[in-house]
């Protein structure tokens, strides 16, 4: 795995323009090798031994796969893995077009129809996924024959890989509410403000028990998915700290151990998400989406960093909670991107004008996490999520076959501050270059140096470089970003 391992340090940690916010493997001067069509599609037969997985078997890639999606989905997750010997780290594969019972093409080019960024090709495993609904014009009823076709970006390649379909079904296609199963991972030594915690007891520390109960209560007012069973893994003090890209690729794959195909977030809290020892985001997902209920692997769980505010934790983790549910940003931070969808606002500009213009600065999944109150997602967005099979849907009767009670409610619902999003004094004065580094909240956006220096000037970019990186009432991501641009600017 070091050709991934390797890539992924591009997708993630790069200072360059040529990496900032891609999150393929390859650069962008190679568009996608069009396959022709085959005549029929070919049929898969799949053991009735339950409905909500399909296992498609080996697919030759350029080839369409007829699936099957039953009454009563709510949405589905797609995955395609390959071998490390068919990996080519120029030409990744993928999962190329998704097609619905009526002939709409819903997914495109390893795009969600209306994205403008490539979220399902192989970036951190040899593991692509993908989800519908996860663009607009997935229909509201799924039920029918799909179509799925596998393949190679920028190649006419056709390795073989292996297809599953995970269904979220309610029983009757609508949405009933859920019960969300979470794994929380407390690394032995993990601080939290001022204090360490005690891993092996987190279920009972308070801190902990805070932002798992918030988390809880934000989903449950804006997504209506509830507290399910919480579990707490005590994990080695090697967790603390994620210095690189191969520590963050142990981290996604904390979940080791774990049975696939239970319904299931697990998130890894740590209090460093660094490159060359300086702090680089508040958290991360592995993909858009990641690879539902497959664990142990480079794609099966976020990472969240824990800071001084409960709030910005929990908001942190709804945000990396959604890139892995299937949502993308808003509004990317390049300024010539957004989400596929038409129900979320966009920002004109938002490199060039303050981020408390943009009219997504509410949103969960604005790029720099929501900055402004009240929480919001569209109604859209909030189909993405409950499309998903991460989570237990309940059906008509309000119940799942398996849910089990939580063991404890969800706490009152309230206002979550998010004015401490960049300082510690909860100012929200930042100079234009701390702006541009707030960006760095999520770790799926990359860091541009040199755009810095176009923008600026180079004497007064390295001058509001070398403050930030000096001002310790910053958010420690936004400093650490600052002394890396410094380090690839060659600064002093």
């Amino acid at each position: 795995m070091r050709s991934l391992l390797a890539l992924a340090a591009c997708s993630i940690l790069a200072v360059f323009p040529a990496c900032t916010e891609k999150r393929i493997i390859v650069k962008n001067d190679a568009p996608p090798a069009e396959v022709p069509a085959e005549e029929e599609a070919e049929p898969i037969d799949t053991p009735a031994t339950d409905p909500l997985v399909i296992d498609l078997g080996e697919v030759t890639a350029g080839k369409d796969v007829s699936f099957e999606i039953p009454e009563g989905a709510l949405g589905f997750n797609i995955t395609a893995e390959g071998k490390v010997a068919d990996f080519d780290q120029n030409r990744p594969f993928g999962i190329q077009r998704i097609t619905d019972p009526k002939g709409t093409v819903v997914h495109d080019n390893f795009t969600p129809n209306g994205g403008t960024k490539e979220t399902s090709i192989a970036t951190f495993d040899v593991i692509a996924s993908a989800s519908v609904p996860q663009g607009d014009n997935a229909p509201k009823d799924l039920a029918g024959t799909w179509k799925v076709r596998f393949g190679v970006y920028g190649a006419s390649s056709k390795p073989k890989l292996k297809g599953k379909i995970r269904v979220q079904s309610s029983g009757d296609g609508a949405f009933h509410g859920g019960a969300l199963d979470l794994h929380v991972h407390v690394p032995s030594g993990l601080r939290i403000g001022n204090r360490t915690v005690n891993a092996a007891k987190a279920e009972s520390d308070s801190d902990i028990s805070d932002r798992v109960d918030t988390f809880f209560a934000l989903t449950t007012n804006l997504l209506g998915i509830e507290r399910g069973e919480v579990v707490f893994h005590e994990e080695s003090s090697s967790y603390r700290e994620l210095d690189g890209v191969s520590a963050l690729l142990r981290g996604f794959a904390i979940s080791s151990g774990q049975k696939d195909g239970t319904p299931a977030l697990h998130v890894l809290l740590t209090n460093l998400i660094a490159q060359d020892g300086e702090a680089f985001a508040a958290g991360i997902s592995p993909g858009i989406p990641g690879a539902a209920t497959i664990f142990g692997r480079n794609v099966s769980g976020i990472i969240v960093t824990t800071s001084h505010s409960v709030d910005q934790d929990v908001l942190t983790m709804l945000h990396e909670a959604g890139h892995f549910f299937g949502l993308n940003h808003t509004t990317e931070f390049d300024g010539q991107s957004s989400d596929p969808l038409s129900d979320t606002p966009v920002c004109d500009g938002i490199s060039r004008e303050t981020l408390f213009d943009c009219p997504d600065r509410r949103n969960v999944m604005f790029a720099a996490g929501a900055i402004d109150g009240p929480v919001t997602l569209s109604a859209t967005q909030k189909r993405v999520y409950r499309g998903s099979p991460i989570y237990r849907a309940f059906n008509a009767g309000g119940s799942t076959m398996s849910f089990t009670a939580p063991s404890r409610a969800p706490a009152p619902s309230r206002a979550l501050s998010v004015a401490r999003r960049f300082r510690v004094s909860g100012s929200d004065v930042l100079s234009p270059v701390e702006r541009e580094l707030s960006f760095g909240f999520c770790g799926l956006n990359g860091l541009d140096a040199n755009g810095l220096v176009k923008r600026y000037g180079r004497d007064q970019a390295i001058a509001q470089l070398t403050a930030a990186s000096a001002d310790a009432d910053l958010a420690p991501y936004i400093r650490g970003r600052a002394n890396l641009a410094l380090r690839a600017l060659g600064a002093p």
